[in-house]
């Protein structure tokens, strides 16, 4: 079943692959590209449509978050292979004093750039990114249509949007030079360029979603934050009573004991398959958020787009463990 055209397609970014159709990276062609069968997995989420949103491997995109702050890390990663990296001011010891290195840095990896911003309301944060020179931002926090709306509308100049101007800056010497037409050109581009991911991180958010979708035109993806869902939904240290009815189950159950267990839960499943679904009924990518490259290849096999499956710190922190339990053997 062919893949659903995107509501803002034709966002300028070249895929790595020719044939490679996403809503998260590369351009979304008016033409249309049958999805090739993909893999099998043991993850126990049945979304019926989830096979319809994976154009195939080539079309997953993965990424890392980035929250030491570091532009030297930073750079690193960004010759790493990985297809985006994601600038987290939100929970990172990332400030908008430190983005612009952190962009810098990355220039040379030709690694797409998304800034987490610190919410919907966050104006000053998205302009701060989309001036740098941000490829776009993922906006956390949103609950609502009305939220939703106010976060792509920082994204876009008028009449689109509210987003202010000034020239130069540095997104308009990366994407147009200097002259006296790069401004114009910049402007005439900018608003179909700029990628704005909204993530799915409570109940209220799940019970918007289609709603969301239905109603705002212009996200790219809706990035799913299985920790935050989970907390949202009481799934630890609470009652679950709440979040079932909201994720299609029923009844309450008492709270797992930790976030591993809760996020490998039937709820979580029925989350998955919640935010997959509705996704490719409304041509939206759809993205997640895990810890290692096992997990990360059951969620593309789901069917995400994009998928970060770890942060900077936690690399760090997990090779030097790792080494010190070999050096004491």
């Amino acid at each position: 079943m062919p893949f659903p055209i995107h509501k803002s397609c034709c966002r300028d970014f070249t895929p790595r692959t020719a044939n490679s159709v996403t809503g998260v990276f590369g351009r979304i062609c008016h033409r249309k590209v049958a999805c090739p069968p993909h893999g099998n997995t043991n993850v126990s989420v049945h979304a019926s449509t989830a096979g319809d949103l994976n154009p195939g491997w080539n079309g997953v995109r993965y990424g890392l978050f980035v929250s030491s702050g570091s532009p030297a890390v930073a750079e690193v990663l960004s010759h790493s292979g990985v297809d985006w990296l994601c600038l987290d001011t939100q929970h990172g010891a990332v400030g908008y004093a430190e983005l612009a290195g952190l962009l810098q840095a990355t220039t040379s990896g030709r690694v797409q750039t998304i800034v987490r911003v610190g919410g919907p309301t966050d104006r000053f944060g998205t302009q701060q990114a989309l001036d740098q020179g941000a490829n776009g931002v993922m906006v956390p926090l949103v609950n609502s249509v009305e939220e939703a709306r106010a976060a792509v509308s920082f994204c876009r100049f008028p009449p689109e949007g509210q987003r202010s101007l000034v020239a130069p800056s540095r997104a308009i010497l990366l994407q147009e030079g200097f002259g006296g037409s790069a401004t114009g050109r910049y402007l005439q581009a900018a608003n179909r360029r700029v990628q704005v991911w909204l993530q799915v991180e409570s109940v209220q958010c799940l019970e918007a979603l289609d709603e969301i979708l239905m109603q705002v035109a212009g996200i790219d993806c809706m990035f799913l934050g299985p920790a935050d869902m989970a907390v949202s939904m009481g799934l630890i240290g609470g009652s679950c009573a709440a979040a079932t009815g909201a994720a299609g189950g029923a009844g309450a159950r008492p709270a797992y004991t930790d976030l591993a267990a809760a996020l490998a839960g039937p709820e979580m499943d029925r989350v998955h398959a919640r935010v997959l679904e509705a996704c490719n009924r409304h041509g939206v990518a759809a993205g997640c958020f895990c810890i290692g490259s096992f997990r990360a290849k059951q969620l593309a096999d789901l069917g995400y787009h994009a998928v970060g499956f770890d942060v900077d710190t936690n690399i760090v922190l997990n090779a030097a463990a790792a080494a010190m339990q070999q050096l004491k053997l």
